[in-house]
């Protein structure tokens, strides 16, 4: 049975915030559930291997089945002497190929990777290539046709500030004192073969970003005016609101924990798809066409 090491040492106990990443087509979402396989699920045990106790994990989201993060925050107190900067390192040789760790440090006992969050930004990607990428099918929605991007532009501008959501909630067991949530900014970005959506936020309610960008993809579609989006908004009916995306085209980027970074970030234009695992070129017998 795993015990901590100074059960009667609190004053030992540091607090440690890790920055991890994963790709969530394998695991039924973030939260740890029985009988399934979770993130939560894996880094836990991973982090118990390696500290030789029991670990209570924070988790700044928790990111729903197939969603991906790239820059999830989680924290935990131990009383494990191994220092910070060998963490990612010794858990990285022991979690799955699809987990892995960026970085370890040492923070204030206050800090809460969950509650201590100011702001987080995620990102759904669309590949708009004519046909379908059988590299890319984890983790963009495959979405071909014209779409008006001025239009959704414009839409999105118009759920950014303080705004009762509701309309963009999908069903949920928990109880929430209000779907009130503050959005800083949606933009709607193109390169290539692909468009995506970045929205900032200090809070979501339930598979809130994937209606979102359902909902704006009826405005791209002419479907829908940009001022009808506002009209579903106001009613707070979800039936009024765009469909739901699937979960592997979202990706949490980054977590904000001061004003001045979040700030710094809504500032600068996010870099785009470069990270992708694999970008697929011209066929080869096209290479070198002009």
């Amino acid at each position: 049975m795993l015990e901590r090491r100074n059960p009667v040492a609190p004053e030992l106990t540091r607090n440690l915030k890790l920055t991890i990443e994963y790709d969530g087509t394998s695991f039924h979402g973030f939260k740890e559930q029985e009988n399934v396989r979770t993130v939560e699920g894996v880094f836990s045990r991973a982090l118990e291997s390696l500290l030789r106790e029991r670990v209570e994990l924070h988790a700044a989201s928790r990111t729903d089945q197939g969603v991906h993060a790239r820059g999830q925050v989680v924290s935990f107190p131990t009383t494990s002497p191994i220092p910070s900067g060998r963490l990612p390192t010794a858990l990285n040789g022991i979690l799955p190929g699809d987990v892995r760790v960026r970085r370890a440090e040492e923070v204030d006992p206050a800090f809460n990777a969950r509650f201590s969050a100011v702001g987080k930004h995620y990102r759904y990607l669309l590949d708009r290539g004519e046909a379908e990428s059988p590299f890319l099918t984890r983790y963009t929605l495959h979405c071909p046709g014209p779409l008006d991007v001025k239009s959704m532009r414009e839409a999105g501008g118009l759920l950014v500030g303080d705004h009762d959501f509701a309309a963009l909630q999908c069903a949920s067991k928990r109880r929430l004192a209000t779907t009130v949530r503050t959005v800083y900014a949606v933009r709607v970005e193109e390169e290539g073969r692909f468009l995506w959506f970045d929205v900032w936020g200090r809070s979501f309610l339930y598979k809130m970003v994937r209606t979102l960008v359902g909902t704006l993809l009826e405005v791209g579609r002419g479907k829908w005016t940009p001022h009808r989006v506002e009209s579903a908004l106001s009613s707070g009916s979800r039936a009024s609101a765009g469909p739901t995306c699937p979960g592997h085209g979202l990706f949490l980027m980054a977590v904000y924990y001061d004003p001045v970074s979040l700030e710094g970030a809504l500032e600068r234009r996010p870099p785009g798809p470069q990270w992708m695992p694999f970008v697929p070129g011209p066929p080869p017998e096209r290479l070198g066409e002009e």
